[in-house]
């Protein structure tokens, strides 16, 4: 017993002085997370409104926000036993995509391939293949994330097709999610075909739009119509152009988000951007 007293004093003096972000990530880490965030809080660079340690920033200004962020993200990730690499690294990716002087990509945005509010100050654009099994697991997740959380009103979130010649069928796939979103539900077709994602077949094509309700003879007359197939096209030539090699690849508003699909990461930085 003296000695786990002895080893809690010895770290309460070791976390004393420091700066620790009170948050809800932080708050809730053992003390070995919460050692390896402290370290990374003393290591890693904040951005925007403080470029100094997390820790230094931490005790500066309150008005500046993004350190907090940053700080519970790292805490979040300290807590799930991410080690220091892994955290520097998600940190750096994190900053490029919420930097206000990093590279902003051009990015169409059409009413019609929007979820959620299309007059939200913050877009998240995905580029999707109708086919990938990643995309299949990670983007429903997120918007079902989205909708339980209090964003589900306050992004946009913008669909782009990125076609991959290796999936199967990810042509018809990505025409048929086109002929929806001109029948206006580009969304509810897209989640319904990648909740059955193992069970798809050309002809099942036309039978998730009948279930959705959808005209089926204009669903395939759309898939037939060159300004679909146009459409398409344009969004993959705009991927390729963006630096798009896999997918789904997010972008936030026009900020790419490098390799990750942790949800969690994404609805942080989200949170930011909103500023809640």
């Amino acid at each position: 017993m003296k000695k786990v007293m002895f080893l809690a004093g010895l770290l309460t003096m070791l976390f004393a002085g420091n700066a620790f972000a009170q948050t809800p990530n932080c708050d809730k880490l053992d003390d070995a997370g919460r050692q390896t965030a402290q370290q990374a809080m003393d290591k890693i660079h904040a951005y925007g409104c403080c470029t100094d340690s997390v820790s230094a920033c931490l005790k500066q200004n309150e008005a500046c926000r993004s350190p907090r962020y940053l700080a519970d993200e790292i805490c979040r990730l300290a807590g799930n036993g991410k080690k220091l690499s892994d955290i520097e690294e998600a940190a750096d990716r994190r900053a490029k995509a919420m930097d206000a002087n990093g590279k902003v990509y051009p990015i169409e945005v059409m009413p019609e391939h929007i979820w959620g509010n299309p007059d939200a100050k913050v877009t998240l654009s995905v580029y999707l293949c109708g086919r990938c099994p990643y995309c299949s697991r990670h983007v429903p997740l997120l918007i079902k994330t989205l909708e339980n959380s209090t964003l589900k009103d306050k992004v946009a979130l913008n669909l782009r097709y990125f076609p991959i010649k290796s999936h199967t069928h990810s042509t018809p796939a990505a025409l048929a999610i086109e002929a929806s979103a001109q029948l206006g539900q580009a969304w509810p077709y897209l989640l319904k075909s990648y909740e059955n994602f193992d069970a798809f077949s050309l002809a099942k094509i036309t039978v998730w739009g009948q279930e959705l309700g959808l005209d089926t003879e204009k669903m395939n007359a759309l898939m037939k119509d060159p300004k679909i197939r146009e459409s398409v096209v344009a969004s993959k030539k705009e991927g390729l152009t963006n630096g798009v090699t896999t997918t789904p690849t997010f972008f936030l508003n026009g900020r790419r988000i490098e390799g990750t699909f942790d949800v969690e990461a994404i609805m942080s930085m989200l949170s930011e951007a909103v500023g809640e």
